[in-house]
């Protein structure tokens, strides 16, 4: 992550990409962590440091690493606000952090603080998509693309997920639903089912589609859909389900 002077200032309060939920904020910090990804704090114009974050405790506190020069901790440390910059799979963080308080960790000296209220997450390259583990229960029913009229004959298909984006996701279709789809069709109302986490609906724009015929003989059809209409609470929806996959990929099971 560069200095530039955009890493300085923090985007505006009409941003939509303010998170504020505590759990997504904490989980944001851990996969810093647990990725040792660097992280820059800012405490003047032209005045940062590069750390990383070493704990997230149970108390809603966060360690940071120090940097080389103790003039500039001592700066930091005398900062009234520190500006943290932040990459987490090409999604730039940003927030407003401190006071900032010295504190050990490992018997080495460290930053503690109290995480962030708020914390801004801007995608800037392509969405970040993970594959859906086997075991969760999570689909995607497509409603009868037909006139309300002759709807009513017809029930919601249910198709499963491959993986799942802020983008959009990729599904396979259930062997035996043929459901008549196109490139550039939109389903409408459609209900995305994320495990035990809640229930939203979306419309998807279907961006293509590919056949496989497997050595049985059978025919998988799978698609990609983007999201047509997704609102801020089905977005934040989705992105703490994504969290939470990326969290137990990297959290080791049991005898691990």
């Amino acid at each position: 992550m560069d200095p530039t002077p955009d890493a300085t200032r923090l985007p505006g309060e009409g941003s939509p990409f303010w998170i504020q939920s505590p759990l997504d904020i904490r989980q944001q910090f851990k996969l810093l962590g647990k990725r040792g990804e660097r992280i820059r704090l800012w405490f003047g114009p032209d005045d940062s440091i590069v750390s990383l974050v070493l704990d997230v405790t149970q108390s809603g506190d966060m360690v940071l690493d120090v940097g080389p020069d103790a003039r500039s901790n001592q700066r930091l440390l005398a900062a009234a606000c520190v500006v943290m910059h932040g990459s987490l799979d090409g999604v730039d963080l940003k927030c407003s952090l401190g006071p900032m308080r010295e504190t050990m960790h490992e018997g080495l000296p460290a930053f503690s603080c109290t995480l962030p209220q708020r914390l801004h997450r801007l995608q800037r390259r392509e969405y970040h998509r993970v594959s859906i583990p086997v075991g969760l229960a999570v689909k995607c029913e497509i409603p009868p693309q037909l006139k309300p009229a002759d709807a009513v004959h017809h029930s919601r298909r249910a198709v499963h997920l491959i993986d799942i984006s802020l983008g959009g996701l990729a599904l396979e279709e259930v062997p035996g639903s043929s459901l008549e789809l196109s490139t550039g069709m939109i389903l409408t109302n459609c209900r995305l089912q994320l495990d035990d986490m809640g229930v939203i609906q979306v419309d998807l724009e279907i961006r293509y589609l590919s056949e496989i015929q497997t050595r049985s003989g059978q025919v998988r059809r799978k698609m990609g859909g983007m999201f047509k209409r997704l609102s801020s609470g089905g977005e934040n929806l989705i992105q703490r389900f994504i969290n939470r996959l990326d969290l137990d990929k990297k959290t080791p099971g049991p005898g691990t």
